[in-house]
């Protein structure tokens, strides 16, 4: 009895190691994320595009209707209908 809680408490902790590196890469997207109350949040990288607020490693929209903003590529051109706001591209809308 106690060998099969052993091993199952093992395969638990494997699993937890296992997905771990997943929920980091997915915490770090570079692409805006919704927040509870429908405002965007993207992954600091530098200065904070107009109309978003640095909080912590986050830049965070001011309003729910803001345009969205996306990190500058090295070397690649700004995307149709967008222009450079701090360290982003941010759409026209």
């Amino acid at each position: 009895m106690k060998l099969k809680a052993v091993g199952v408490l093992i395969f638990s902790v494997s699993l937890v190691v296992v997905s771990s590196p997943w929920l980091e890469a997915l915490a770090q997207n570079p692409y805006p994320q919704p927040t509870k109350d429908g405002r965007e949040r993207i992954r600091r990288v530098g200065t904070c595009p107009t109309g978003y607020v640095g909080k912590g490693n986050f830049c965070e929209a001011l309003h729910g209707d803001a345009p969205r903003a996306y990190p500058k590529v090295k070397g690649a051109a700004f995307p149709s209908g967008s222009f450079a706001s701090g360290d982003y591209c941010k759409s026209f809308r």
